[in-house]
């Protein structure tokens, strides 16, 4: 059963198709409705800046009919979750507090723990072709930067940014998404760019 009320919704920059937001609290990811009606984890970065309220009779022009279906069964399904969340909560006895004292440890010189930098290079493989691994990617802040050495064509640096904003096309493929990998036969020509000298 389609809601009655307005659904939020973004605009991917390359397609200009809405996704239908489902989770917007994932930090620099959306959980979303895709016109064929998958629901996926993007990066934000795909995406216009704000999110869009799609009112109720602008829903058959704005998505398609596997959306409305595939985000129809998802509200179902997260109503049924937040009530037996409901219910458990309310059966559940409080919970004992036990108060300790911390443990002392004996004073040290503190020591700097690693932070990982938000910048600079994230990642980098090898390959025979260029080929882009979701699994290097993905974890990398958007301003951190991988390089791919591509046997006997030399070696390309991109920040997870330019990737978002240049590769949306790799991003979107089947591939990518469920195996975790995308391939090009040969080196397109908008990779030269980021070309190492």
């Amino acid at each position: 059963m389609l809601p009655e009320q307005p659904i939020d919704a973004v605009r991917n920059r390359k397609t200009l198709r809405l996704f239908i937001v489902v989770d917007d609290t994932l930090d620099t990811r959306y959980k979303v409705v895709n016109p064929s009606g998958e629901v996926l984890i993007l990066p934000d970065l795909l995406f216009d800046e704000d999110p869009i309220t799609v009112t109720p009779d602008q829903f058959a022009t704005e998505f398609t009919p596997e959306q409305l279906a595939a985000f129809a069964e998802y509200s179902e399904k997260a109503a049924v979750q937040a009530a037996l969340a409901k219910a458990a909560a309310a059966r559940a006895p409080e919970p004992r507090r036990v108060v300790a004292e911390p443990a002392k440890r004996p004073k040290t010189k503190r020591q700097a723990t690693p932070v990982q930098s938000r910048r600079g290079l994230g990642a980098s493989w090898t390959a025979p072709r260029l080929t882009f691994y979701k699994h290097k990617i993905e974890p990398l802040h958007p301003k951190q930067s991988f390089k791919i050495t591509v046997e006997g064509n030399g070696e390309f640096e991109l920040t997870k940014e330019e990737f978002v904003a240049q590769f949306n096309d790799v991003m979107m493929s089947p591939s990518y998404r469920s195996d975790g990998l995308y391939t090009y036969p040969q080196i397109p020509e908008k990779m030269q760019r980021y070309r190492k000298s």
